[in-house]
C-alpha cells in the first residue's frame, strides 16, 4: 500500500520546515567531481566523489540493449549515487546537532 501524501505533496510539506535539514542543495555543494563510464552500452557507472575524497557510485543498465540511451543511463546511474548520500548526510549532520546539544 503505498503512502498517503504523493511525493510532491511530501515535499511540499518539507519546504516549510527550518529546522537543520538535509537538502539536495547542502549535497550537491560538497560533490567535488561527477564521472561517468560507459560498459559498451551495456551498464553506464557513476562516481561522485565528495569534497572530503568519499566516493559513491551507481550503476544503470537497460534489460534489452536496444533500449540503451546514454542520457538516460547517466540519470539513473547519477540518481543511484546521489540516493545513498541522503542517509550519509543524514547521520552526519545528525552527529553534528548532538554534538551541539552535548549528547557527545
Amino acid at each position: 500500500m503505498q503512502p498517503n501524501l504523493t511525493l510532491a505533496e511530501a515535499q511540499a510539506v518539507v519546504a516549510t520546515k527550518t529546522a537543520p535539514r538535509v537538502t539536495i542543495e547542502s549535497i550537491e555543494a560538497k560533490i567535488e567531481k561527477v564521472e561517468y563510464h560507459g560498459l559498451e552500452g551495456l551498464m553506464t557507472l557513476c562516481v561522485i566523489t565528495m569534497k572530503n575524497g568519499w566516493k559513491q557510485t551507481g550503476v544503470s543498465a537497460p534489460v534489452s540493449i536496444a533500449n540503451f540511451d546514454p542520457e538516460v543511463g547517466k540519470r539513473y546511474a547519477y540518481d543511484n549515487a546521489f540516493k545513498p548520500l541522503w542517509q550519509l548526510e543524514g547521520y552526519l549532520l545528525r552527529t553534528l546537532l548532538a554534538e551541539q546539544e552535548g549528547a557527545y
